[in-house]
């Protein structure tokens, strides 16, 4: 009975991780304004991790997360790596308002979900929030990944530092 107890628990831990890892595939390449207008490409990020997080700020789970973030974010700043967050809002002011009360200081954009083509339809993100990260080549490695940050941080910065092994040293030295 203990032998499958412990069974039962290895087996839903996998799923755990199953249901947050995926196959690599080619991140959906977007362009979009940011607080200001300027335009910001996913491209601009490559050979850093990044977080792609689609949120709104009617959205309350999206509200949560984006605090969560905001509490680890800085945890990261000397590593390659990067939380681009973009907003399905259609109201400009509750936008910027809702990044200035969850103290959000990554880069914020804008996504026209009025348009065919929009990058939240693009990268699947039916439901708010929506989280993937992206690895350094340009491919998505791990949906609902805003989990994995605010999750573990410790093991999300562990992940990180493995992957950049040789590259961290060079990126930190290159930042100050």
């Amino acid at each position: 009975m203990r032998a499958f107890i412990v069974l039962v628990f290895i087996i839903s831990a996998a799923s755990t991780v199953a249901q947050t890892i995926v196959k690599p595939v080619a991140a959906p390449v977007f362009t979009l304004p940011d607080q200001n207008g300027a335009p910001v490409s996913l491209n601009s990020y490559k050979g850093r991790m990044v977080l792609v997080q689609f949120w709104a700020s009617w959205c309350m789970p999206c509200r949560i997360e984006n605090r969560k973030l905001a509490r680890q974010y800085r945890r990261f700043r000397d590593l390659p790596f990067e939380i681009l967050g973009i907003s399905v809002d259609t109201e400009k002011e509750k936008w910027k308002n809702a990044i200035m009360a969850d103290k959000m200081t990554w880069p914020q954009l804008l996504d026209d979900t009025g348009k065919e083509g929009c990058a939240a339809c693009r990268w699947g993100a039916g439901a708010l929030p929506a989280s993937f990260l992206v690895d350094p080549e340009g491919k998505i490695i791990a949906t609902d990944a805003a989990a994995l940050l605010t999750g573990d941080p410790r093991g999300f910065r562990k992940l990180l530092l493995k992957r950049f092994a040789s590259d961290s040293a060079a990126f930190v030295q290159e930042r100050q």
